[in-house]
C-alpha cells in the first residue's frame, strides 16, 4: 500500500476511505489499539489486524498522522513506515490513551474520512496547540470557506462513535458553486463520512449553531443532541471540548462533496 507523504500541520489530506474505517474487523482492531502502547521495541507497531491488509493499513496510516508528531516515525513488522504528523497523542507511544487524547485522534480521523475519493486538502482548527497557525501566512491563507464541526471517541464500544454538524456558511458557498445540491444537508455530510457503507457510526446534528458554542478564539464545546445542545447539552448529555472544525479552499468544495454536481 503506497503510504501518503507527510503533511503539513495543521493540514491534512482527506482521504481515508470510510468503507475501511467502518469496516467491523478493523473497527474492533482500532479500539482495541487505543487501550496499550501503539509500539514495543524499536519503534515497531504492536501486533494488530490492521496491518493484515491494504484497508487495515489505511486505517493504520491516518491514525498514526493523527496521534503522533511530524518528529515520530514507527514500523510495521514488514518494514512500512508510518509517519506522524498531528502530534494529538504523542505519548502513545509508551502508554495507552487517555480520553481526551481518545476523543481528540477521534475526531482527526472523523474529519479525514472522504467518501468521494478524492484527496482534499483540510484546514483543521480547534482548541488544541497542535493547531495553531499563523492564518495570514501561506499556505493557510487559501483555506477560506469554514467546513464541518466533528467531536466523538471512536474508541470506545457503541453505534456511535462521533458526531458530525455543518458550518452554517457552507449552505452558502455550495448554493454558489453548484445549483444541484440535495435539500437535506445530512445526505452530504453522510456521504462524506460514510460513502456507501451501511453501517456508520456518526449522528448527523445539522447546524454547528445548534450544537455547539464558541468561544471568543473561534474554539468549539459540542454536544450530542441537536438543537437543545447550546442550552440544555450540559444537563442532558456529554459535551466534547475535544472538537475539530474544518477549512477548505473554494475549488475543493465540490471534490468533498460531489453529491452536489455541477452548474
Amino acid at each position: 500500500m503506497p503510504l501518503l507523504p507527510r503533511t503539513v500541520v495543521p493540514i491534512g489530506a482527506n482521504g481515508l476511505d470510510p468503507a475501511h474505517f467502518w469496516a467491523t474487523p478493523n473497527r474492533a482492531a482500532f479500539r482495541a489499539l487505543g487501550g496499550a502502547a501503539l509500539v514495543g521495541a524499536g519503534a515497531v507497531l504492536v501486533a494488530t489486524p490492521l496491518l493484515g491488509t491494504d484497508g487495515g493499513k489505511s486505517v493504520l496510516d491516518y491514525t498514526v498522522r493523527c496521534a503522533l508528531s511530524s518528529e515520530q516515525v514507527v514500523y510495521g513488522p514488514d518494514g512500512d513506515v508510518f509517519s506522524g504528523a498531528f502530534g494529538f497523542a504523542p505519548g502513545w507511544t509508551g502508554r495507552a490513551l487517555n480520553t481526551s487524547e481518545q476523543r481528540w485522534v477521534s475526531a482527526c480521523i472523523f474529519q479525514h474520512l472522504n467518501g468521494s475519493g478524492e484527496h482534499v486538502d483540510i484546514l483543521l482548527k480547534g482548541g488544541h496547540p497542535v493547531l495553531e497557525c499563523p492564518l495570514d501566512e501561506e499556505p493557510f491563507v487559501d483555506f477560506i470557506v469554514r467546513d464541518a464541526t466533528m467531536y466523538g471517541n471512536a474508541f470506545v464500544p457503541g453505534p456511535v462513535a462521533g458526531f458530525a454538524c455543518i458550518d452554517p456558511d457552507l449552505t452558502g458557498e455550495l448554493s454558489r458553486v453548484s445549483l444541484s445540491c440535495p435539500l437535506d444537508l445530512s445526505l452530504l455530510a453522510l456521504e462524506r463520512l460514510c460513502g456507501h457503507v451501511p453501517t456508520c457510526g456518526i449522528a448527523f446534528l445539522g447546524l454547528c449553531d445548534l450544537a455547539c458554542t464558541e468561544n471568543a478564539a473561534g474554539d468549539q464545546t459540542c454536544h450530542t443532541l441537536p438543537l437543545l445542545g447550546p442550552l440544555l447539552g450540559p444537563l442532558l448529555g456529554p459535551s466534547f471540548s475535544e472538537t475539530i472544525r474544518t477549512e477548505l479552499r473554494d475549488v475543493d468544495l465540490l471534490p468533498l462533496y460531489p453529491g452536489c454536481g455541477l452548474l
